[in-house]
């Protein structure tokens, strides 16, 4: 299965417990197939740094980091889609068009509200999980 990870459930699964960070055990486990392009690579690593400096976890920032440009489809994005009310998040649904990505897993509503991006559905961690488990 394909899917593009936005930042916020990437960040969830890194620093906290949960959903987030069961969606992570599947792409380390080889079970799902994580699509990025440079642009969510470079906002994944800016993002990680920035919260394991002020949490005083860099060391378990720079360990994703570092699995993340090893295990992640990169994708070279050729359309630019301009559709979500938040311009930063247009990139995710960019990559997931481009890459033919099954689903979008999220948690922000600003992505969540559109349900889908060119018939690929934009779900949460919960609901991808449950789809995984069935």
């Amino acid at each position: 299965m394909r899917i593009v990870i936005d930042t916020n459930v990437l960040v969830s699964g890194v620093f906290w417990a949960g959903r987030p960070f069961q969606v992570l055990e599947l792409w380390a486990q080889d079970h799902i197939q994580v699509l990025a392009s440079d642009a969510i690579l470079r906002e994944y690593a800016d993002v990680l740094h920035l919260i394991g400096s002020a949490h005083g976890q860099p060391q378990l920032a720079e360990k994703w980091i570092a699995f993340f440009f090893q295990h992640t489809a990169l994708i070279d994005v050729r359309d630019s889609v301009t559709v979500c009310r938040d311009p930063d998040d247009n990139k995710f649904l960019s990559c997931a068009i481009d890459g033919d990505a099954d689903y979008i897993v999220s948690g922000d509503r600003d992505l969540l509200d559109l349900k889908e991006a060119a018939e690929i559905p934009i779900i949460t961690p919960r609901q991808f999980l449950a789809i995984c488990r069935s």
